[in-house]
């Protein structure tokens, strides 16, 4: 019997090819009570089956599930085969660290924000090495409380044990416990829909912006980062030990320091590191300069969340950022040898018909190697929730039986057919222009065609 079991709840339905990586918050948090002398086994869902899961999960002491948005479900009908199997269950997440009371009806526990230290003392507390209760950055559900002497719950019945501060030295953290992912079956994963292997890292905790859509009640807007050479090593035990190809960089915001990112470079420079990498960045902070450095460094791709072509529209989503400045970033990548992604946003409230082609015709106009279009997501806690929260009809994102991977959560001025045919057009248009490339214009008429068939759709 493990001490812990870590469990990630996505199970892979095979509809999708799309990038998928190993669980890093479960890992670094394995890795990290490992140090400590727990025994500790991680449940990576992906590539495995649910009563497969549950029978392993059942075998440990506490069971911890991880949840996001698209995960409540299976995280929950888990916690529910495994209650009387464990003695302590507990939630972490973005999902429980913004709405505890969703899952403290099945759970003890919800662990909010990030989940090292937390874990640790957790873990303590139930050895009885010290009260549960006063462990920074718990929510205690009512079940849990009742044990407990002398604390009452409030607030609906449960008990907030008060806020953990974020972790500063991000170095202390060690690297995530590779040892225990499927690491042959992700890298199969790729081969096979890919041609090469690549797994995931971090270099970096937080960000500093304030986009209205975006949801981070893990990591905050304090932006934290490694050191070079912490993060250098894990690139090496990544390309060396477990003989990944790639390495993408699941930062919320990769290049925030530009000294940093510069000395990072020089870094992997020095050591002759021979791996391709790939990372997230703001089309405002990314010059010449910064990107000569990373593509000597072995930078492959950069993808921008460019979000929108119209400004207006980017005001909307206090995206701060202009289209010139994207257009601008994508130029200067792609100049300097580095492939450039795109994510994009369609159909954000306050758009109109006009707005939402400008941001179809930027997403198939721009030399993207990629890009991605998405409707927008109102997650509890933003901006984007509070403005269209009145108009909600779900508070949770379920995986639609067939189609597209896309669902309103809230009542949209547009219907879901109008925007899934704007994203269809937007692909559609990209794969066009690079394949006729100068004899574009001969397919002109169908292009506006389409726009005004967008426009009539109601």
């Amino acid at each position: 019997m493990a001490d812990v079991a870590l469990v990630f709840p996505y199970f892979d339905d095979g509809r999708s090819k799309s990038f998928k990586f190993p669980p890093l918050g479960i890992g670094y948090i394995s890795s990290f009570l490992k140090r400590h002398g727990y025994s500790v086994k991680i449940i990576d869902c992906t590539f495995r089956k649910m009563d497969e899961v549950v029978r392993e999960a059942a075998t440990s002491r506490v069971v911890g599930i991880y949840s996001m948005l698209s995960m409540v479900d299976t995280a929950k009908e888990i916690a529910r085969r495994v209650r009387e199997h464990c003695d302590l269950l507990v939630a972490g997440g973005p999902m429980p660290s913004a709405y505890p009371t969703k899952f403290l009806d099945i759970f003890d526990v919800v662990v909010q924000g990030e989940g090292e230290y937390t874990m640790l003392e957790l873990m303590e507390a139930v050895d009885d090495k010290g009260s549960i209760e006063g462990v920074k950055g718990l929510y205690l559900g009512r079940r849990l409380l009742e044990r407990i002497e002398g604390v009452s719950s409030a607030n609906g019945g449960l008990y907030y044990t008060g806020q953990r501060p974020l972790v500063k030295n991000l170095d202390l953290l060690g690297t995530p416990d590779r040892d225990s992912y499927d690491n042959d079956l992700y890298k199969q994963y790729y081969r096979k829909n890919f041609g090469y292997t690549m797994t995931s890292m971090v270099a970096s905790r937080g960000c500093p912006f304030s986009c209205s859509f975006c949801w981070r009640p893990d990591y905050g807007r304090i932006y934290r980062v490694r050191s070079p050479e912490n993060i250098v090593d894990e690139m090496e035990e990544i390309r060396y030990k477990y003989k990944y190809e790639r390495i993408w960089f699941a930062d919320e915001l990769f290049i925030a320091n530009k000294k940093h990112v510069i000395r990072l470079c020089e870094e992997i420079i020095s050591r002759r590191l021979e791996v391709l990498w790939e990372c997230l960045a703001r089309a405002d902070l990314i010059d010449s300069e910064i990107a000569r450095y990373m593509r000597r460094a072995g930078c492959h791709k950069i993808i921008f969340g460019l979000e929108a072509g119209d400004d207006r529209t980017l005001n909307l989503m206090n995206k701060r950022l202009t289209v010139q400045q994207s257009r601008r970033a994508v130029k200067t990548v792609v100049e300097n040898g580095i492939k450039a992604g795109g994510f994009f946003i369609l159909g954000y409230p306050g758009e109109t018909n006009e707005t939402m082609l400008k941001t179809i015709k930027l997403a198939s106009s721009l030399p993207l190697d990629y890009f991605s279009m998405t409707i927008p997501y109102p997650l509890p806690g933003t901006r984007l929730y509070e403005q269209v929260r009145d108009r909600m009809i779900s508070d949770e994102w379920e995986k639609p039986s067939s189609g597209y991977d896309h669902r309103l959560l809230f009542k949209h001025d547009f219907s879901l057919e109008k925007l899934k045919y704007g994203m269809w057009k937007a692909v559609t248009q990209s794969r066009l222009r690079k394949k006729l490339g100068p004899f574009y214009a001969l397919v002109k008429p169908w292009e506006w065609y389409t726009d005004y068939r967008f426009k009539k759709m109601s």
